[in-house]
């Protein structure tokens, strides 16, 4: 059927398939989760994680896109309880995705959709003993490579959902521009991330690289890696994390992406994000933590310093 371009025969399960634990019993149990704001490194992270034998990665699966999260809040039309019923049906749809394929696998990852990280305590409570990562960047950059290639959080604009993941009312989110939108949208992100509960451990992406991976696997993961399969993540960081056939070599590219939005538009973005990525900047869950004092106006000062 995918020669063909087509989805061909379809089928459908009541919601309440969920509450029946035992028919995924063969599953693999989640080794680590991946939050993050999108553009971030995230599919880097997925598939460097991927690359040792054995290892599954589930990334962005449909069903936790946006038909899970809709059904609990009736379209986000009220809140997304943790209640026992809910925190099992989320364990059972994940352990769903992580039946085992080849036979071999015996850890799974799953990267969730970005702003998936609103519900990080929720999905926690439901696993609460699986380690998490949270990747950030300068929105800066992440908003400049959306402009590119456009985003599906846009869609959200001036509907329940967007009024939701940015805190604002319905009629104020409509009526913001794409780059005002965005910044709303991460700036909760980053708050959500910065208030969360759950053992969750902070990168920024400025941080995340070849030299740092290993920390990332082994402390922010609690990974026992063997040497062979360090080495196979570590190869991943050759390429680039969009080019699946491994042909296209990395390079940096966030000062063109700085360079991309207005000089207001930059400062806006600063206005909303500058005082909140600090905070996660100096977080002790940071796995590459800034030494220095944390202060509102003096992180401020060294947001805008970066951004010159």
């Amino acid at each position: 059927m995918a020669a063909q371009e087509s989805i061909g025969d379809a089928f459908s399960t009541p919601i309440d398939i969920l509450d029946h634990e035992e028919l995924f019993a063969d599953s693999l149990y989640p080794s680590g989760f991946i939050h993050h704001i999108s553009r971030c490194g995230s599919t880097l992270t997925a598939k460097a994680l991927a690359r040792p034998n054995g290892h599954m990665m589930i990334s962005q699966g449909g069903p936790l896109q946006r038909g899970f999260w809709a059904h609990i809040t009736k379209d986000w039309t009220r809140p997304a309880e943790p209640d026992e019923k809910t925190l099992r049906r989320l364990r059972t749809l994940v352990l769903a995705m992580t039946r085992p394929r080849c036979g071999d696998e015996h850890r799974a990852f799953v990267k969730f959709i970005s702003w998936n990280v609103v519900y990080v305590d929720l999905i926690a409570a439901a696993f609460p003993d699986v380690p998490a990562l949270f990747l950030y960047r300068d929105p800066v950059e992440v908003i400049a490579s959306v402009k590119r290639d456009t985003t599906a959080a846009l869609l959200t604009r001036g509907t329940d959902q967007g009024a939701f993941l940015t805190g604002l009312p319905r009629e104020k989110g409509a009526e913001l521009s794409d780059v005002d939108y965005l910044t709303a949208c991460y700036a909760r992100y980053f708050e959500v991330a910065k208030d969360a509960k759950c053992n969750l451990s902070l990168v920024n992406y400025r941080d995340l690289g070849p030299h740092s991976f290993t920390r990332v696997a082994e402390q922010g993961l609690d990974l026992c890696l063997k040497e062979d399969d360090r080495l196979a993540m570590l190869e991943q960081f050759r390429y680039h994390s969009k080019d699946d056939s491994n042909s296209s070599t990395f390079s940096d590219d966030r000062a063109a992406k700085q360079a991309a939005l207005s000089e207001d538009e930059r400062a806006r973005i600063e206005e909303t994000c500058a005082d909140l990525i600090a905070r996660l900047d100096h977080s002790k869950r940071n796995l590459f933590a800034k030494n220095a004092p944390f202060g509102g106006e003096d992180s401020q000062k060294t947001f805008a310093r970066q951004h010159q």
